[in-house]
Formats: C-alpha cells, structure tokens, sequence
C-alpha cells in the first residue's frame, strides 16, 4: 500500500507514483513521453528555471544535474499509458516537492494546450512510499522497470523505450537518471539478470491478481 508523505526527508529515496484523473492517458504519442522525460531533467535544478517552451525556443536542452546538486537525484523512471513511476532521492529539504510540482503543473499545461482541455490532468496528491533499505530499493527499483512488461505492453522485458533499463544494462555516455547508488550495488550484466529472471514471475502473478479481483 502507497502512503503521502507531507513531508519528505533530505538523503532518503522514494517511490512516487501518480496517475491520470479518472484514470485517464496521459500519454498519447510519442511526442508527450519526449515532452515528459525532457521534463524531468529540465526541472531538476535547485535555483529559478524557465518555462521549457522559452527554454526549447532559445535552443537549450534539458540536462541532468550533477549528482546531488539538484533538488532530487532521478533513480528510475517508467512512463506508463496512464500513470508514471519514479524513484528519487531528496537533495535537500523541500525537493521532491518543488521538482514534482514543477514536473507535473509543466506536463499538464502543456498537455492541456495541445488537446484543448482543461482542469487536472494528475491525481492529487501523487503517492510516495519511503524506500529505507538497499535490498528494498533494488526490488523496487526492478518493480517499476517490470511494470510494461507485466502489463504486456512489451514481450521483452528488457526492451522498452520510455523506461531506465537500459541506463543500466547498456550503459549510455548521456545518461537521464544518477545511476551511482544502484550501480554500486549491481554491475549492468547482474542488473540484466536481477530483472530478467523475475519477468515471468512477476507477470503471473499480476494475472493470478486479476483473476482473485475478478
């Protein structure tokens, strides 16, 4: 079970959660999930940012902040239909607040111009739940990246183009998430294997699930 927490503590990690109201898509196209994951780097940093429309005008591109420098260190993320999952780390106090606040008032201003709506577009309040032990962050961690395989929007598991998986299987030179906590715990061929051998798992259980709720 998900828990709010009002206030978040500086050097420990979440996950946060939050979906579409009504549990409607957030995500249309591929358009809106490069929208969204440019978001998340270019609402990282601590100090004043512009708006990302004016950024993008005057030819700025997003950017990962050095680690510990923003207001939150970007773990793992998925972007689902309708909800996403993030696993962050709080820089200091206040952080995840002001980063989720920023994140989700952008993406939705923007989403309600391009569809011509309006009102919320994201459940309030998101969902966090503390993640205080190494072992816990890792199964989180895998939990989220499993989450289109289980679905069975993918067939491959280790295969999905709006996740961070492969930060950490195919380590990239221009990498959107901090990966230095999990990569100290896991080398990319063991985090290939700790993901791979749990997808069927994780996937029949989901079903069994679904059938116990039906």
């Amino acid at each position: 079970m998900a828990y709010r927490y009002d206030e978040f503590a500086p050097g420990e990690v979440y996950h946060i959660f939050t979906r579409g109201v009504e549990k409607r898509e957030i995500f249309m196209d591929d358009i809106n999930r490069s929208r969204f994951i440019n978001l998340l780097l270019h609402c990282m940093p601590r100090g004043p940012i512009r708006s990302y429309s004016i950024a993008k005008r005057l030819g700025q591109k997003p950017k990962r902040t050095a680690p510990g420098k923003g207001l939150i260190d970007l773990l793992c993320y998925c972007l689902m239909s309708n909800h996403i999952h993030l696993l962050v780390h709080e820089n200091v106090e206040g952080g995840i607040s002001l980063y989720m606040q920023r994140l989700l008032n952008s993406y939705a201003k923007y989403f309600n111009a391009r569809y011509e709506r309006s009102g919320s577009l994201f459940t309030n309040p998101f969902r966090a739940v503390l993640v205080d032990q190494d072992e816990q962050l890792l199964h989180v961690a895998r939990y989220i990246h499993l989450n289109p395989f289980v679905a069975r929007t993918i067939e491959n598991p280790l295969s999905y183009k709006w996740y961070s998986l492969t930060e950490y299987i195919r380590p990239s030179p221009y990498p959107r998430c901090h990966r230095h906590i999990i990569t100290g715990m896991l080398k990319p061929e063991e985090h290939r294997v700790f993901v791979e051998d749990e997808a069927e798992y994780a996937r029949s259980l989901h079903y069994i699930q679904h059938l116990l709720i039906d």
